[in-house]
C-alpha cells in the first residue's frame, strides 16, 4: 500500500506565503505614487535613478543575504530583512530631498532582498522534497500577487488619504 504524499499545505508554508504576499504588496504600494512625490521636491530628472537603485541593490544583497540564511539562519534573516523594509517603509513620507530618497531606495533595496532568499530557502525545508517544485510555484504565486495587488492599494490609499 502506497502512503500518500505528504501535504504541503500545512501552516508554516501557509503564513510564507502570506508573508510573501503582504511583502511583495508593501513595496510596490510606492510605485505608482513615487514619480509624481519626487516631480514635486524637485527629483523629477532622478525619477529613474530612484526607482532602479531599489531594485539594482535587491540583487547586489541577494547572494550576500543567500550567505548569511545558510549560516545564521532562515528566520533571522527574514525577520532583520522584514524589519528594515517595515522601517523604511516610514520613512517615505518623512524625506524631502532626493539625497534622502536616493540613500533611502539604497536601503531598502539592500534589505528587500534579504527576504526572499531566506523565505524561498525556508520552504524548501518546511515542504518535503518530492513537493519543492510544486510548493515553489505556489510560492512564486503567492510573491506575484503581491506585485500586483500593491500597486492598486497604494493608489487607493493616495486617493483616500492625500
Amino acid at each position: 500500500m502506497q502512503r500518500p504524499p505528504h501535504p504541503i499545505y500545512n501552516i508554516p508554508f501557509a503564513l510564507l506565503c502570506l508573508s510573501s504576499l503582504l511583502f511583495s504588496a508593501s513595496f510596490n504600494m510606492l510605485i505608482p505614487e513615487l514619480p509624481a512625490y519626487l516631480s514635486s521636491i524637485g527629483g523629477g530628472e532622478y525619477k529613474g535613478l530612484i526607482i532602479a537603485l531599489f531594485t539594482l541593490t535587491a540583487g547586489i544583497s541577494r547572494p550576500f543575504s543567500g550567505k548569511l540564511t545558510d549560516t545564521v539562519g532562515r528566520v533571522p534573516v527574514m525577520a532583520v530583512g522584514s524589519i528594515v523594509c517595515f522601517v523604511c517603509g516610514f520613512l517615505y513620507p518623512v524625506l524631502g530631498s532626493v539625497a534622502g530618497f536616493l540613500f533611502l531606495r539604497l536601503v531598502h533595496g539592500f534589505s528587500t532582498g534579504f527576504k526572499p532568499t531566506a523565505t524561498a530557502a525556508y520552504v524548501a525545508d518546511v515542504v518535503p522534497r518530492e513537493r519543492l517544485g510544486e510548493a515553489a510555484g505556489i510560492h512564486g504565486v503567492s510573491f506575484s500577487m503581491g506585485m500586483a495587488i500593491g500597486p492598486a492599494v497604494g493608489s487607493a490609499i493616495s486617493q483616500h488619504y492625500p
